[in-house]
């Protein structure tokens, strides 16, 4: 009778801790199920390195308590922010405002700032080996972003960001997108990935809202900076002169960042 009782108190425990498990990953951010899965579910080779998530100049056993703080503190940042990135039909500037106050300790701060940039190239990595190129796309414009933002703001090694490169990635070709990431990280899961597309030819997004190429685009070899400000690529002349009445109220607001960066 005493271990019918004893077996019956620990199915009853082992309920109650799976289910507790289960409510919590179901109000966990979907960001942080992603991180805690992105080794998870694959059978490759790739399936136990993290692509770089943990920063190489940290001991993992003797800062497990700097990194914890990191990815807790990051994967709510990074949930809030793609949530009105989103919300806001994938505008940069709507879900930097929308989160700027809130989460300042984490925007200003240069080691969780590149906490998010490895976390999303780690993702995008994932993202990559899994077939899913669409998320990937996503995970490496949002990394290119946050990456200039350190530059720009935290660094000052830039004089703005540029918002061609970003946009290129959110609609990368898998050259693009593989090459990007391959840089990034410090392993090499994309190797084999990147011998297969690397001859796909790599390709630029005009800048010219009415460019008549399908979605805008050619060969990236092929494309012309604005050469005053460096922050608008065409795919002809004849682009560029169509869209400059558009383009000349921003071309003269870069061109002062850029000159006053200069001088500085």
């Amino acid at each position: 009778m005493t271990s019918l009782k004893r077996a019956n108190g620990k199915a009853t425990r082992a309920a109650k801790a799976k289910a507790k498990v289960a409510v919590a990953a179901q109000n966990q951010p979907l960001q942080g199920r992603q991180m805690q899965t992105i080794d998870a579910d694959r059978s490759d080779s790739a399936a136990k390195c993290d692509h770089g998530l943990v920063p190489s100049h940290y001991h993992w056993k003797s800062h497990r308590e700097i990194l914890d703080t990191y990815m807790n503190q990051c994967k709510v940042f990074l949930q809030a922010f793609v949530d009105e990135f989103d919300g806001a039909g994938g505008d940069f500037l709507a879900a930097y405002h929308a989160t700027k106050e809130k989460y300042v300790g984490v925007w200003k701060d240069f080691g969780k700032m590149s906490f998010v940039v490895s976390f999303l190239l780690a993702c995008g990595t994932s993202k990559v080996l899994e077939g899913n190129t669409r998320i990937a796309r996503k995970y490496a414009a949002l990394s290119s972003y946050f990456e200039m933002y350190v530059e720009v703001d935290l660094l000052n090694t830039r004089a703005f960001p540029s918002w061609a490169k970003i946009n290129e990635l959110y609609s990368a070709d898998m050259h693009t997108l593989v090459s990007f990431l391959k840089k990034r990280i410090h392993c090499s899961c994309l190797d084999k990935k990147y011998k297969e597309v690397k001859s796909i030819p790599k390709l630029g997004l005009c800048c010219n809202t009415w460019c008549p190429l399908p979605c805008g685009k050619t060969e990236r070899s092929l494309t012309k900076c604005c050469s005053r400000c460096r922050a608008a690529n065409y795919c002809s002349r004849e682009c560029q002169v169509a869209a400059w009445q558009g383009h000349k109220g921003e071309c003269a607001f870069y061109a002062d960042l850029k000159a006053k960066f200069e001088s500085e």
